[in-house]
């Protein structure tokens, strides 16, 4: 199957975020701070839309199929800072702030300072599953960090994520739980 990638303009975000909801249903670093919810499917979507909604209109979001899939590459030398301003306000209204502030401040003291490209999110719709989207996307950014000579990186709190992006290229280095009892998460990075 070949998987079609573009730039996911900002009209996609509902959709994209929609099947984001579902993929991420049981993800422990996103549930981990959500205010308990009767739809969690709906209340993560609504989360990355928060999300999604500064990073189309900048030529970060990228969709697979018609919503089938998606990732967020920054690019090196992309201030994760400026993200966060425009989406934590919106994303208050769905976590407990503190415990949300909290997990993100720990999750980006363990990226790195260095110029590589961050594989902030990515996500395939349940039903789409297997069928080499997310590879697709993942390999997607991964060319392009090829093509400039730097790196890759990513934090996953799903055990199961972990030898996928070991096929791919990633390693791990570095793993622990966040704070206050928080996820058990994996940072990994590939090396171009």
């Amino acid at each position: 199957m070949t998987v079609q990638i573009r730039p996911a303009a900002a009209e996609r975000v509902p959709a994209i975020a929609a099947m984001l909801g579902r993929a991420f249903r049981d993800d422990p670093i996103v549930r981990w701070a959500l205010l308990p919810a009767e739809d969690p499917a709906a209340q993560i979507a609504g989360y990355f839309r928060f999300v999604d909604e500064v990073l189309a209109p900048i030529g970060m979001l990228w969709e697979a199929g018609d919503a089938a899939g998606a990732a967020v590459w920054i690019p090196p030398g992309t201030r994760l800072e400026d993200v966060d301003e425009a989406s934590t306000p919106g994303i208050h209204t769905l976590t407990d702030p503190e415990r949300h502030d909290a997990l993100w401040a720990w999750i980006e003291s363990k990226i790195p300072r260095e110029p590589l490209w961050f594989l902030d999110h990515i996500g395939v719709d349940p039903s789409q599953q297997g069928r080499g989207i997310g590879s697709a996307l993942v390999e997607f950014g991964l060319e392009r960090a090829r093509r400039e000579a730097v790196g890759a990186f990513l934090e996953t709190g799903t055990s199961g994520n972990v030898p996928y992006y070991e096929r791919m290229g990633f390693r791990v280095v570095e793993e622990g739980d966040a704070p206050d009892g928080g996820p058990h998460v994996w940072f990994m990075r590939f090396d171009a």
